[in-house]
């Protein structure tokens, strides 16, 4: 009987601990996707990996009845994958998805929110930082990543 209680235990800790890949909020509002913001906000860059990112409706809107909310990673494939969290109220209308663990450092992650009333779904992507020490030259390779210059020249113009 000890032994079964340890294992038990013991899977509860090694899985238990993973989050959800997604979480179903019933609000009973009559609202919808409109007024939804996101924290960190769309397209931000250089996101701490200790962040735990927030959704929230501004002041006159609510969210709908019923909605589904989730962290994704995104790989260089451009493939979805999950990212385990816990979904706590953090005020009227706000919630917080509290990363089991740590965000990778230099990856994209997507938040999205799928209004399961209407099918609607709103994505927000963000960019973490590549090192927490960061030389200055690190840090500039870091943002020629999204920043290209294309010099194009005639044919018969020489250097």
């Amino acid at each position: 009987m000890r032994v079964w209680k340890l294992i038990v235990m013991s899977l509860l800790l090694l899985y238990g601990c993973q989050g959800s890949s997604r979480h179903e909020v019933v609000t009973g509002g009559q609202g919808s996707l409109e007024g939804l913001l996101f924290l960190p906000p769309d397209h931000s860059r250089d996101v701490d990996v200790d962040t735990d990112p927030e959704i929230f409706w501004l002041p006159g809107y609510e969210p709908p009845a019923k909605f589904t909310v989730s962290l994704k990673r995104i790989d260089e494939y451009g493939d979805y994958q999950s990212v385990g969290t816990e979904l706590n109220s953090s005020g009227t209308n706000r919630w917080k998805l509290k990363v089991t663990g740590t965000l990778n450092e230099g990856t994209l992650y997507a938040i999205i929110v799928r209004d399961d009333t209407r099918g609607e779904i709103r994505e927000s992507w963000f960019l973490t930082e590549k090192s927490r020490v960061r030389s200055p030259n690190e840090k500039a390779k870091n943002s020629e990543t999204f920043e290209h210059t294309i010099i194009l020249r005639a044919p018969n113009q020489t250097k």
